[in-house]
């Protein structure tokens, strides 16, 4: 029990770190509160699909095949810088049909950082904590609890941002919010990039 509660604080603060996944929650929720929880939604379900690839093994294969990493940094790139210029393209229009294409952006964000499968694969077989239980199901306990802790972390950080902004007196529909919005997406593919 005392490995998976150092589990827990270890990821929170991890989860915390600017990166690209609260980068990408925060630069959603400066519309509204909605759009950061739906991102993070989708971005949690990613997660998902990461901890099942590190407990039946997939992950090992995919790490291996580097030209598989590489064309999934440089796609997630392409795609961030896709969505840049969408933000750009939006700066006169009103995007009403936005909301149904939010989980998917979080999710296809997570699956498309390949940082986030070496991160699994470095991280969580430090926290194995039985001789007992069978190691895939250990990866599943761990990826529950990352899975959960990164979701609260995550709409905390939706709900707080919505709210500086509103304090800020900041209109959400402003050009250059949008224009500051795009330079975030850019930021996020180029720490991908790295």
């Amino acid at each position: 029990m005392q490995d998976i509660l150092l589990f827990l604080i270890s990821s929170l603060a991890l989860t915390l770190m600017p990166g690209p996944d609260i980068l990408f929650v925060i630069n959603q929720s400066l519309d509204k509160k909605k759009n950061g929880i739906i991102t993070s939604l989708g971005l949690c379900t990613g997660l998902i699909f990461h901890t099942m690839f590190l407990a039946f093994g997939l992950s090992a294969l995919i790490n291996s095949n580097k030209d598989l990493m590489t064309f999934l940094k440089y796609f997630g790139t392409m795609y961030l810088f896709y969505l840049a210029y969408l933000e750009i393209k939006s700066v006169n229009k009103i995007n009403k049909s936005l909301n149904s294409k939010l989980f998917l952006r979080g999710l296809y964000m997570n699956l498309i950082n390949p940082k986030v499968l070496i991160f699994f694969i470095a991280y969580f077989p430090n926290f194995l904590f039985s001789d007992t239980i069978k190691i895939s199901n250990q990866f599943l306990i761990l990826g529950f609890v990352f899975i959960l802790q990164a979701l609260v972390v995550f709409i905390f950080v939706s709900v707080l941002a919505n709210k500086l902004i509103k304090y800020l007196s900041i209109d959400s529909k402003n050009k250059m919010l949008k224009y500051f919005k795009s330079f975030i997406l850019i930021i996020i593919a180029l720490l991908i990039l790295i």
